[in-house]
């Protein structure tokens, strides 16, 4: 394959396409603008597994074949951890038997209103879905858990430095510019995709050819892919499946 180093901006449709498969243990980041179909594309790639967690802080994220479970508030009026909270979190991410088809084990995980940013609200979150095991984690906006460039929540830098022993697969998406993301989750990432991006956004972002994502068009699904231990990107490109036709990405 030929060196993209100096490639145009232009040459998405030159890029070789990625045809390899994500399996279900392996670590995602996954970065675009706003309206950059970052969601969609998370939704549009997770769309068979079977066991899925998904955090949504917009409280707008909707599923097929999902169950939603609305957060109570994190701590009590004395500031801990409230019981309603745990018990809440706890029966939500219980395995459950969908022999019947009534019951799924892909489940929309929504903070209370009042935990978007809060760093000790996201651990428990996080802590339960590593003692769950067997999973993908989908965090849909890695700012609004309250890790920061400089600080991340024990449970999941567990996730991603041990939860392939576990079972547990992680995608983590963000509009932010790249340096903002937690730099664990950049060194552990199988998968680097990039979206439409601004050009400031990609001063960060030491890959060959990165400079196409400034000139990818918004909402229509095209996304630059840099696989763990290969120099040049793939172009990748994923048709919204008919079971998300219509769907509105929060």
């Amino acid at each position: 394959m030929p060196t993209l180093t100096k490639l145009d901006p232009s040459t998405w449709d030159r890029l070789p396409p990625f045809e390899g498969t994500i399996n279900g243990d392996e670590q995602v980041l996954l970065i675009a603008a706003t309206g950059g179909a970052k969601s969609t594309l998370a939704a549009s790639m997770t769309l068979g597994v079977a066991s899925l967690v998904a955090i949504d802080e917009k409280a707008a994220l909707k599923l097929p074949r999902s169950r939603t479970i609305e957060l109570p508030q994190y701590r009590d009026g004395e500031g801990k951890p409230s019981a309603e909270f745990t018990h809440a979190l706890g029966v939500g991410l219980r395995w459950r038997d969908d022999r019947r088809g009534t019951e799924y084990n892909r489940v929309i995980v929504r903070p209370h209103v009042l935990d978007i940013d809060d760093f000790d609200a996201h651990d428990a979150i996080f802590r339960a879905v590593y003692q769950r095991r067997h999973t993908i984690v989908w965090i849909d906006e890695i700012t609004a858990t309250g890790a920061t460039a400089q600080r991340v929540q024990p449970w999941l830098r567990a996730i991603t430095a041990r939860g392939r022993t576990r079972g547990l697969g992680l995608w983590t998406c963000s509009q932010a510019p790249f340096g903002i993301t937690p730099p664990i989750l950049r060194r552990n990432a199988h998968y680097l995709i990039l979206g439409p991006l601004d050009p400031d956004d990609t001063k960060d972002i030491n890959r060959p050819g990165v400079a196409i994502t400034t000139e990818l068009p918004r909402n229509r699904g095209r996304f630059i892919l840099y696989h763990a231990g290969e120099r040049d990107p793939y172009r990748l490109y994923i048709p919204i499946p008919e079971a998300l036709r219509g769907w509105s990405p929060p």
